[in-house]
């Protein structure tokens, strides 16, 4: 019989990140991508909503990269963590229920790099209360123009810092970077009850010395029992790289600046492969030519 020739998409296939995915098993890989498809947080923080479809959106634009020689014989993995009718229900027992969830995908990829895709920043709490029952220390490298400590009764996505710092038995510490000062109140901006939380406001990420001196204490911090975890919220990023989020910037950081950042952590001594967040984004404010998406897809290839 004979041996048919690949079609032309075919061939594009083989060459495409996508071709590197495995079926949704739990069998060892390099790259774990958690998708949080939910944004019932966004809306009860008054946000537009829409966030619910990044993530498959952003794997779907990823897939078409191609591959580069750094990534042959890597494969990746795709999860679902998050059930928004859960979340409608009981918004808390739902953020339990999927720290539950992504506690297993973990558990079962000790060595990979993990990615997280939301959906609203509030869904970074369900990975740090995972993370919580492996590591005695958190810290949280957070890029943003909202320092998402909301002192509201009710969680959303604009509380889970402080939420998280509340239950947590462990030392936690806090670095935001890039906020703006009015974008956040004052009763935001308080002390956490529990834990430390330090600020660099978007006018001070020029001052490399104040950044040298918090990245410094960070690295004093790290141990055995440490997890750094990388947090972007979308919207910390300039309007003209990112229109696709739910609270556009004017004043943003620019992609070079989001780059020295990252590198900043990859130079941290992880005791662990990166854990980066990646959340807010929302493909419904995007352009045409899908700006935001392919702002934030090309930063993660180039992180990998």
């Amino acid at each position: 019989m004979t041996k048919q020739p690949i079609t032309q998409s075919q061939k594009r296939f083989q060459d495409s990140l996508g071709s590197l995915f495995r079926p949704n098993d739990l069998k060892p890989c390099d790259f774990v991508f958690l998708k949080s498809s939910s944004d019932v947080g966004v809306q009860r923080n008054g946000g537009r909503n829409g966030a619910r479809l990044a993530p498959q959106s952003f794997i779907s634009y990823l897939k078409k990269l191609n591959i580069k020689p750094s990534l042959q014989n890597k494969y990746f993995s795709e999860f679902e963590v998050s059930i928004p009718e859960e979340e409608l229900e009981d918004f808390h027992v739902a953020q339990q229920k999927e720290a539950h969830r992504i506690g297993v995908v973990i558990e079962a990829h000790p060595k990979s790099n993990l990615v997280h895709l939301g959906g609203g920043h509030d869904h970074i709490y369900p990975l740090l209360k995972a993370l919580s029952l492996t590591y005695k220390k958190i810290i949280v490298l957070n890029v943003d123009a909202h320092a998402d400590t909301r002192t509201d009764e009710h969680f959303h996505s604009g509380t889970p810092f402080r939420q998280f710092s509340e239950e947590y038995l462990g030392d936690f510490m806090l670095i935001q970077l890039g906020l703006l000062e009015f974008a956040n109140s004052a009763s935001t901006m308080s002390p956490l009850t529990k834990g430390e939380s330090h600020v660099i406001w978007r006018h001070e990420l020029i001052n490399t010395d104040k950044i040298k001196t918090i990245i410094s204490e960070v690295e004093n911090r790290i141990d055995q029992n440490t997890a750094v975890i990388f947090s972007l919220d979308a919207d910390a990023l300039n309007a003209a790289d990112m229109p696709g989020v739910s609270a556009v910037n004017g004043h943003g950081l620019t992609r070079e600046e989001l780059n020295q950042l990252w590198l900043m952590y990859r130079e941290l001594p992880l005791v662990h492969k990166p854990i980066m967040g990646i959340y807010e984004l929302n493909p419904v404010y995007d352009t045409l030519s899908m700006t935001s998406m392919r702002t934030l897809g090309t930063f993660v290839y180039e992180c990998f």
